[in-house]
């Protein structure tokens, strides 16, 4: 059983936005601080987590917008690939719905189907499918102590528990040595542990914990909670404190995926708020990697996430913007279908697309720096290195700051790909203006911006350029209108060249860029655009 959909509505700072979960991929769920991505997690684990939801207390702060005067009910609605719930009539339900606040009734909650009518649905029924929420404290120690029945280690011992009654019962009646070796002849115990010790031994450089189990204590009503889990540093055993935040989130993430492996009877949904936190950078390659395995092989898990190592292209269907409108959390994901559908409003042919190819195509044509873009507010596109390197030189001599203004100007690589990424961040929502150069091929131009650009005439001047609201481009290309308007252009060139051994054409505009002492007309008039773009959004 998978989760297939979340719907929100009247939650914190939502009103209504519903995710769709992708197959065998993560969901992500990415924007700036305090757009909400906490609120769709917490609301996501208040219906599929640990507790009960209608036992979950409704904080003024959970109410919507903060006034439960105004706005008394909560819904989280769920939606399920198979039925989740049988009722004694046997009716069977694929969706479920908790609603704080039913009929405006602020001490009435209620679990039903989506539709009001009530479900009596049991511990055991949402054990099903439960989500498991990594926060952003990483409390390694809670998660593997007995401290509450729906701990990960309280949830292990239980199915270990189960096992053993039933494959082992004549063994259970033995003295507890014997009860220990019973432990380690039991499948599902050995399998477990197997796959959570590889999956360990898999992580990065750097980690210097494990976990190791033991057996403390005989407690003849739940044989398995004679097993207690500790931290090992070589041969010596360490405090749980002792741990890195980082090892303890990579630690539970492998205790719940080896978990989740042997018993396949459940489905965890693992919830994971900024995995890069407290993770240096080759460490987030890696645990990228193992969240895109652990999908593969059937985990659904959401992050929500600041950096762009968590952000691929391979899975753009579960890519989820969050932002803020006017207070509110809005939340842009788009399928395969609405990108296609999205590119051909924007001029696209349909012989040379389809929603079946589209992803791939985006995962093929796109580099991991291009979508940094993901993270801005406003996203400048530029044809080539040259300007990727110049450009943010000469604004700053100018004061003015990319980052203090939310842009990021992403290189292209190719005048060809510009409306190629127009579409895809477009397509998010994002504001973009881009860069190019006009070569003086007014047929090409016209054809490469077809459904973009609906000029009928095109600036061919080496000296001239063109510059809208939207876009901007030179008459010939970057490098003959700087030279034209920046005197010493050549000779700096010269000069920069020999003093500092350049070679490359991108490392020659760069540098010209530190030392000239003129500020061309197109960079003023260039910043004075980019400040009325940011401000329109």
């Amino acid at each position: 059983m998978k989760v297939e959909k979340i719907q929100i509505q009247k939650y914190r700072s939502i009103d209504d936005i519903t995710i769709i979960f992708p197959k065998n991929k993560p969901l992500v769920l990415f924007g700036p601080n305090n757009a909400g991505k906490s609120n769709v997690l917490s609301a996501i684990n208040r219906i599929l987590g640990e507790r009960y939801p209608t036992y979950i207390e409704m904080l003024d702060s959970d109410y919507y917008m903060r006034d439960k005067q105004t706005n008394p009910s909560s819904t989280i609605t769920a939606q399920f690939s198979e039925p989740y719930y049988t009722d004694r009539y046997q009716n069977q339900y694929n969706t479920i719905a908790v609603t704080y606040g039913y009929n405006g009734n602020l001490t009435e909650n209620l679990i039903h189907n989506g539709f009001g009518t009530r479900l009596y649905i049991s511990n055991e029924d949402r054990q099903s499918c439960q989500s498991y929420l990594i926060d952003a404290e990483r409390n390694i120690q809670s998660a593997l102590n007995y401290g509450s029945k729906y701990s990960l280690l309280s949830k292990f011992s239980h199915q270990i528990h189960k096992a053993l009654s039933s494959n082992h019962k004549s063994e259970l009646t033995s003295a507890f040595n014997k009860i220990k070796s019973s432990f380690e002849a039991t499948p599902e115990y050995g399998s477990f542990f197997e796959k959570f010790s590889y999956a360990i031994r898999g992580a990065v450089k750097g980690f210097v914990h494990s976990l190791e189990v033991d057996f403390s204590a005989y407690d003849p009503n739940n044989y398995a909670k004679s097993l207690r889990i500790y931290a090992k540093e070589g041969n010596s055993i360490r405090s749980f404190e002792e741990f890195g935040t980082g090892e303890q989130q990579v630690l539970l993430m492998a205790f719940a995926k080896a978990y989740m492996e042997v018993f396949t009877n459940e489905n965890f949904v693992l919830i994971i708020e900024e995995p890069e936190a407290h993770l240096h950078p080759l460490a987030q390659k890696w645990l990228k990697e193992y969240i895109v395995d652990m999908c593969t092989n059937g985990i659904q898990v959401i992050i929500s996430t600041h950096s762009t190592e968590f952000i691929d292209a391979e899975y753009l269907d579960g890519l989820v913007r969050i932002y803020k409108e006017n207070k509110i959390t809005k939340a842009i994901q788009l399928s395969k279908e609405d990108l296609y559908s999205y590119c051909i409003s924007c001029g696209v042919p349909s012989t040379i697309t389809s929603p079946e190819n589209i992803v791939d195509f985006y995962n093929t044509k796109l580099f991991p720096d291009q979508l940094k873009g993901m993270f801005a507010e406003t996203i400048v596109l530029v044809e080539g290195a040259t300007e990727f390197f110049a450009l943010p030189i000469y604004l700053k001599r100018i004061g003015f700051s990319l980052a203090e203004n939310g842009i990021e100007i992403i290189n292209c690589r190719g005048k060809d790909s510009i409306p190629l990424f127009w579409r895809l961040f477009t397509a998010f929502g994002y504001k973009c203006f881009f860069i190019f150069d006009g070569d003086k091929k007014t047929i090409e131009n016209t054809r490469t911006f077809f459904g973009i650009i609906t000029a009928t005439e095109w600036e061919t001047d080496p000296t001239q350029y063109v510059l809208t609201n939207q876009y901007a481009y030179f008459g010939a290309d970057f490098e003959k209108y700087f030279q034209s308007t920046i005197n010493e252009y050549d000779l700096l060139s010269k000069d920069l060249s020999e003093k500092y051994h350049i070679t490359s054409k991108p490392g020659k505009a760069k540098a010209i860029a530190q030392h000239c002492k003129k500020i061309p007309d197109f960079i003023k008039k260039l910043g004075e655009t980019l400040r009325i773009v940011t401000t329109n959004i």
